[in-house]
Protein backbone atom coordinates (compact mmCIF):
# COMPACT_ATOMS: atom_id res chain seq x y z
CA UNK A 1 0.00 0.00 0.00
CA UNK A 2 2.98 2.66 0.80
CA UNK A 3 4.88 1.62 -2.25
CA UNK A 4 1.60 2.35 -4.25
CA UNK A 5 1.15 5.41 -2.94
CA UNK A 6 4.62 6.53 -3.37
CA UNK A 7 4.38 5.57 -6.95
CA UNK A 8 0.77 7.19 -7.80
CA UNK A 9 2.04 10.84 -5.53
CA UNK A 10 5.39 10.24 -5.60
CA UNK A 11 4.92 11.39 -1.66
CA UNK A 12 5.09 8.77 1.17
CA UNK A 13 1.63 7.57 2.87
CA UNK A 14 0.35 8.94 5.81
CA UNK A 15 2.25 12.55 5.64
CA UNK A 16 0.52 15.74 5.09
CA UNK A 17 1.81 16.40 1.64
CA UNK A 18 1.08 13.17 0.92
CA UNK A 19 -2.27 13.79 1.82
CA UNK A 20 -2.33 16.83 -0.19
CA UNK A 21 -1.64 15.78 -3.22
CA UNK A 22 -3.92 12.92 -3.10
CA UNK A 23 -6.37 15.23 -2.44
CA UNK A 24 -5.55 17.76 -5.15
CA UNK A 25 -5.42 14.66 -8.04
CA UNK A 26 -8.75 13.37 -6.64
CA UNK A 27 -9.93 16.42 -7.03
CA UNK A 28 -8.88 16.57 -10.68
CA UNK A 29 -10.26 13.23 -11.45
CA UNK A 30 -13.85 14.37 -10.46
CA UNK A 31 -12.96 17.25 -11.89
CA UNK A 32 -12.59 15.45 -15.41
CA UNK A 33 -15.68 13.03 -14.68
CA UNK A 34 -17.75 16.16 -14.31
CA UNK A 35 -16.46 17.54 -17.85
CA UNK A 36 -17.45 14.25 -19.28
CA UNK A 37 -20.93 14.78 -17.83
CA UNK A 38 -21.17 18.99 -18.86
CA UNK A 39 -20.06 17.87 -22.48
CA UNK A 40 -23.50 15.95 -22.62
CA UNK A 41 -25.09 18.70 -21.20
CA UNK A 42 -25.69 16.49 -17.85
CA UNK A 43 -26.83 18.34 -15.01
CA UNK A 44 -24.95 15.96 -12.65
CA UNK A 45 -22.01 17.41 -14.00
CA UNK A 46 -22.06 20.46 -11.64
CA UNK A 47 -23.21 18.29 -8.59
CA UNK A 48 -19.95 16.18 -9.37
CA UNK A 49 -17.64 19.56 -9.69
CA UNK A 50 -19.02 20.80 -6.42
CA UNK A 51 -17.83 17.33 -5.14
CA UNK A 52 -14.88 17.68 -6.57
CA UNK A 53 -14.47 20.96 -4.92
CA UNK A 54 -15.18 19.74 -1.98
CA UNK A 55 -12.72 16.78 -1.96
CA UNK A 56 -9.97 19.04 -3.02
CA UNK A 57 -9.49 22.86 -1.96
CA UNK A 58 -12.32 23.10 1.00
CA UNK A 59 -10.54 19.74 2.75
CA UNK A 60 -7.39 21.34 1.95
CA UNK A 61 -8.19 24.70 3.36
CA UNK A 62 -10.35 23.13 6.54
CA UNK A 63 -7.28 20.90 7.10
CA UNK A 64 -4.03 22.56 6.30
CA UNK A 65 -4.96 25.97 6.73
CA UNK A 66 -8.56 28.21 6.38
CA UNK A 67 -6.66 31.07 4.24
CA UNK A 68 -7.08 28.45 1.65
CA UNK A 69 -11.25 28.93 1.68
CA UNK A 70 -10.44 32.33 -0.57
CA UNK A 71 -10.23 30.07 -3.38
CA UNK A 72 -12.50 27.23 -2.18
CA UNK A 73 -15.42 29.46 -1.46
CA UNK A 74 -15.25 30.97 -4.96
CA UNK A 75 -14.73 27.46 -6.44
CA UNK A 76 -17.46 26.44 -4.90
CA UNK A 77 -19.64 29.31 -5.78
CA UNK A 78 -19.06 28.93 -9.64
CA UNK A 79 -19.90 25.32 -9.37
CA UNK A 80 -23.33 26.44 -7.99
CA UNK A 81 -23.76 29.43 -10.49
CA UNK A 82 -23.15 26.30 -13.38
CA UNK A 83 -26.26 24.33 -11.44
CA UNK A 84 -28.43 27.32 -11.25
CA UNK A 85 -27.40 28.70 -14.64
CA UNK A 86 -28.40 25.18 -16.40
CA UNK A 87 -31.74 24.98 -14.73
CA UNK A 88 -32.50 27.83 -17.30
CA UNK A 89 -32.18 25.74 -19.73
CA UNK A 90 -34.80 23.12 -20.74
CA UNK A 91 -34.61 19.67 -20.04
CA UNK A 92 -34.59 16.89 -22.74
CA UNK A 93 -34.47 13.78 -20.93
CA UNK A 94 -33.81 13.08 -17.17
CA UNK A 95 -31.02 15.70 -16.34
CA UNK A 96 -29.82 16.79 -20.09
CA UNK A 97 -30.41 20.23 -20.26
CA UNK A 98 -31.08 21.93 -24.13
CA UNK A 99 -28.03 24.08 -23.63
CA UNK A 100 -27.80 26.48 -26.75
CA UNK A 101 -24.33 27.44 -28.04
CA UNK A 102 -23.56 31.08 -27.44
CA UNK A 103 -21.63 33.22 -29.80
CA UNK A 104 -18.10 34.11 -28.70
CA UNK A 105 -17.94 37.89 -27.81
CA UNK A 106 -14.46 39.70 -26.49
CA UNK A 107 -16.14 40.64 -23.47
CA UNK A 108 -16.14 37.07 -22.64
CA UNK A 109 -12.81 36.66 -23.24
CA UNK A 110 -11.89 39.81 -21.36
CA UNK A 111 -14.44 38.95 -18.01
CA UNK A 112 -13.03 35.74 -18.41
CA UNK A 113 -9.23 36.52 -17.89
CA UNK A 114 -10.09 39.27 -14.92
CA UNK A 115 -11.96 36.34 -13.33
CA UNK A 116 -8.68 34.22 -13.82
CA UNK A 117 -6.69 36.62 -12.62
CA UNK A 118 -8.94 36.82 -9.36
CA UNK A 119 -8.81 33.29 -9.26
CA UNK A 120 -4.80 33.04 -9.14
CA UNK A 121 -4.43 35.85 -6.40
CA UNK A 122 -7.42 34.00 -4.35
CA UNK A 123 -4.89 30.68 -4.25
CA UNK A 124 -1.73 32.78 -2.89
CA UNK A 125 -3.79 33.92 0.21
CA UNK A 126 -2.07 36.23 2.83
CA UNK A 127 1.41 35.61 0.50
CA UNK A 128 0.13 38.00 -1.75
CA UNK A 129 0.84 40.56 0.31
CA UNK A 130 3.95 39.63 2.22
CA UNK A 131 6.23 39.38 -0.26
CA UNK A 132 6.39 35.64 -0.66
CA UNK A 133 4.47 35.72 -3.95
CA UNK A 134 7.05 37.69 -5.64
CA UNK A 135 10.09 35.93 -5.01
CA UNK A 136 12.32 34.95 -8.27
CA UNK A 137 11.63 31.45 -7.18
CA UNK A 138 7.56 31.08 -7.20
CA UNK A 139 7.27 31.15 -11.36
CA UNK A 140 6.38 27.75 -11.35
CA UNK A 141 3.89 28.23 -8.65
CA UNK A 142 2.69 31.34 -10.45
CA UNK A 143 1.73 28.82 -13.46
CA UNK A 144 0.15 26.10 -11.64
CA UNK A 145 -2.05 28.58 -9.74
CA UNK A 146 -2.89 30.40 -13.11
CA UNK A 147 -3.45 27.15 -14.90
CA UNK A 148 -5.98 26.15 -12.32
CA UNK A 149 -7.41 29.78 -12.36
CA UNK A 150 -8.47 29.43 -16.02
CA UNK A 151 -10.09 25.93 -15.57
CA UNK A 152 -12.16 26.99 -12.99
CA UNK A 153 -13.35 30.33 -14.42
CA UNK A 154 -13.85 28.63 -17.81
CA UNK A 155 -16.59 26.90 -16.17
CA UNK A 156 -18.60 29.59 -16.33
CA UNK A 157 -18.18 29.49 -19.51
CA UNK A 158 -19.35 26.83 -19.95
CA UNK A 159 -22.55 27.16 -17.71
CA UNK A 160 -23.37 30.10 -20.38
CA UNK A 161 -23.24 27.51 -23.18
CA UNK A 162 -19.92 29.10 -24.83
CA UNK A 163 -17.92 26.28 -26.71
CA UNK A 164 -14.60 28.29 -26.72
CA UNK A 165 -14.60 27.77 -22.57
CA UNK A 166 -13.51 24.73 -23.55
CA UNK A 167 -10.51 25.68 -25.43
CA UNK A 168 -9.73 27.62 -22.23
CA UNK A 169 -10.38 24.18 -19.83
CA UNK A 170 -8.08 22.41 -22.41
CA UNK A 171 -4.96 25.48 -21.99
CA UNK A 172 -5.21 25.19 -18.52
CA UNK A 173 -5.15 21.24 -18.18
CA UNK A 174 -1.74 21.52 -21.09
CA UNK A 175 -0.02 24.41 -18.65
CA UNK A 176 -0.97 22.12 -15.52
CA UNK A 177 0.90 18.97 -17.22
CA UNK A 178 3.57 21.51 -18.18
CA UNK A 179 4.44 22.62 -14.52
CA UNK A 180 4.32 18.85 -13.47
CA UNK A 181 7.42 17.95 -15.49
CA UNK A 182 9.31 20.96 -14.25
CA UNK A 183 10.18 18.48 -11.41
CA UNK A 184 9.60 15.04 -10.51
CA UNK A 185 5.51 14.19 -11.79
CA UNK A 186 3.45 12.08 -9.47
CA UNK A 187 1.57 10.00 -12.03
CA UNK A 188 -1.73 9.71 -10.13
CA UNK A 189 -2.22 13.71 -10.67
CA UNK A 190 -0.31 13.55 -13.84
CA UNK A 191 -2.83 10.78 -15.34
CA UNK A 192 -6.06 12.88 -13.98
CA UNK A 193 -4.90 16.17 -15.40
CA UNK A 194 -3.75 14.25 -18.69
CA UNK A 195 -7.42 13.02 -18.53
CA UNK A 196 -9.08 16.48 -17.97
CA UNK A 197 -7.00 17.64 -20.85
CA UNK A 198 -8.66 15.04 -23.15
CA UNK A 199 -12.21 15.25 -21.69
CA UNK A 200 -12.13 18.95 -22.24
CA UNK A 201 -11.08 18.60 -26.25
CA UNK A 202 -14.13 15.88 -25.94
CA UNK A 203 -16.50 18.78 -25.15
CA UNK A 204 -15.39 21.43 -27.33
CA UNK A 205 -15.34 19.19 -30.26
CA UNK A 206 -19.19 17.71 -29.39
CA UNK A 207 -20.71 20.90 -28.49
CA UNK A 208 -19.69 22.02 -32.07
CA UNK A 209 -22.95 20.22 -32.97
CA UNK A 210 -25.02 22.13 -30.86
CA UNK A 211 -27.73 24.93 -31.89
CA UNK A 212 -27.00 28.49 -31.64
CA UNK A 213 -28.50 29.74 -28.76
CA UNK A 214 -31.03 31.59 -30.37
CA UNK A 215 -32.25 28.93 -32.98
CA UNK A 216 -32.26 26.57 -29.47
CA UNK A 217 -34.82 29.49 -27.36
CA UNK A 218 -36.84 29.65 -30.79
CA UNK A 219 -37.29 25.72 -30.81
CA UNK A 220 -38.00 26.16 -27.07
CA UNK A 221 -40.77 28.51 -27.40
CA UNK A 222 -42.29 26.38 -30.37
CA UNK A 223 -42.01 22.80 -27.76
CA UNK A 224 -43.59 25.48 -25.16
CA UNK A 225 -47.06 26.00 -27.18
CA UNK A 226 -49.69 23.69 -27.76
CA UNK A 227 -51.08 22.91 -31.00
CA UNK A 228 -53.93 25.45 -30.39
CA UNK A 229 -51.55 28.21 -29.13
CA UNK A 230 -52.10 27.90 -25.01
CA UNK A 231 -49.18 27.78 -23.67
CA UNK A 232 -47.16 23.91 -22.63
CA UNK A 233 -46.83 22.70 -19.24
CA UNK A 234 -43.42 23.42 -18.31
CA UNK A 235 -41.48 19.77 -17.78
CA UNK A 236 -41.46 18.30 -14.07
CA UNK A 237 -37.65 18.66 -12.15
CA UNK A 238 -35.92 15.48 -12.57
CA UNK A 239 -35.27 16.05 -9.03
CA UNK A 240 -38.69 15.31 -7.87
CA UNK A 241 -40.29 11.72 -8.26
Amino acid sequence: MDELFSTLFNQPFGSDSGTQVALAAISTLLTAVALMLLAHRNDLGWWVQILAVFAGPLVLALSFGYEGLVFAVPALAIAAYGLWRFSSFDLRGRFTRDVGRAPFALPQLVWGAVLALLLTAAQWGPFLFNGYAFQPSTGRIWLAYAATAVVTAALVGVANGVRFAWLAVVAGSAASVATLFSGTPAFGTLLALVLQLLVAGYGYFVWGALRPAGAANAASGARDQHDDGSAAAYPPSPYRD
